[in-house]
């Protein structure tokens, strides 16, 4: 899908907190992706949805502070 993102957790056990996501957009052209933080993850989507991108079906979404995947929808 053109023009969307995704925030993903990582393998902890090779990269260690607290660049422990990732954060993946695609242009419509080429994806790209960058390893970040929690922090950064929060302020790279809200930043990319002020440019017109969406966020991918599966990827996490945060809500009131809380991370919420597929798995964990409490």
């Amino acid at each position: 899908m053109a023009n969307s993102y995704s925030i993903q957790r990582t393998d902890t056990a090779r990269i260690p907190a607290p660049f422990d996501f990732t954060f993946e957009w695609d242009n419509g052209t080429e994806k790209t992706f960058i390893v970040v933080s929690l922090h950064g993850a929060k302020a790279l989507a809200e930043t990319f949805e002020t440019f017109g991108y969406e966020r991918e079906e599966g990827s996490i979404k945060f809500m009131q502070g809380k991370a919420w995947t597929p798995l964990n929808k409490k």
